[in-house]
């Protein structure tokens, strides 16, 4: 991959910030996905975003980060989560080590819900100890305004695992994806509480498996390459714009 920074030499590196001030780093989880996804697939999708982003841009693209904030899936085996301090704290390790090379504006391509508020107040804490720019994305806000143009999932069956997601896997690495072993499961939520972020009024707690068994919170058996493919290619194209002018 061009621009990947653990596949260049330090004069590679050199040669690479004289081009750019601009540095991708793309951060996932290690979580469940249901019986039918990978442990992975936050990672993936983030990863497989920044990847193509950089190669449009001509940036520097960081190794992902693949652990999160996912203590809400800790009821499911192989999750490992890490606590918002920890993550705050290597989320400004890495833009430290990055500053000081050069790189001046930092954008984050987040492919899991749960870092978001972490995330965000991490860079702002990072932003007022280091003179850069920082900025971030989380894919499933993003990708809502074309999803709810080729959803089948019904209202209020998106959380996790779900149509999105499935749908974006399917797209990217499908030997990965385990569609006979996909279970539909709406949350068990109560009335007034959502996980879609349109809809979205109150903030909640929540454990996974106090809402679902199968760890799916939604519909993926309505997901398909088709719709991956149309949804990977707006969040590039709305990446790519962003990044480009700021």
């Amino acid at each position: 991959m061009k621009n990947y920074l653990p596949d260049l030499t330090w004069q590679e590196v050199d040669e690479l910030k004289r081009r750019t001030d601009k540095v991708l780093i793309p951060i996932g989880s290690l979580e469940q996905h249901g019986p039918h996804l990978p442990l992975s697939t936050d990672t993936i999708i983030a990863f497989e975003v920044a990847k193509r982003v950089a190669e449009k841009l001509d940036i520097a693209l960081a190794p992902p980060i693949s652990l999160g904030f996912s203590i809400e899936h800790m009821d499911f085996s192989g999750t490992v989560s890490l606590d918002p301090l920890t993550l705050t704290a290597l989320l400004k390790n890495v833009c430290s080590s990055l500053a000081k090379h050069g790189f001046k504006k930092v954008f984050i391509i987040n492919g899991h819900g749960g870092n978001r508020a972490t995330i965000e107040s991490a860079i702002q804490l990072i932003k007022s100890e280091l003179n850069i720019s920082l900025y971030s994305f989380t894919l499933l806000g993003i990708v809502q305004k074309i999803f709810n143009k080729i959803r089948d999932s019904p209202e209020g069956e998106l959380g996790h695992a779900d149509e999105i997601e499935t749908s974006l896997m399917l797209a990217i690495c499908p030997e990965k994806v385990k569609m006979n072993k996909c279970i539909d499961e709406p949350p068990k939520l109560q009335t007034h509480l959502t996980f879609e972020a349109s809809k979205k009024e109150v903030a909640f707690t929540w454990r996974t498996k106090e809402i679902s068994e199968s760890g799916v919170i939604g519909a993926p058996s309505k997901a398909s390459e088709e719709k991956g493919r149309l949804m990977l290619d707006y969040l590039i194209d709305k990446i790519t714009t962003i990044v480009k002018d700021l």
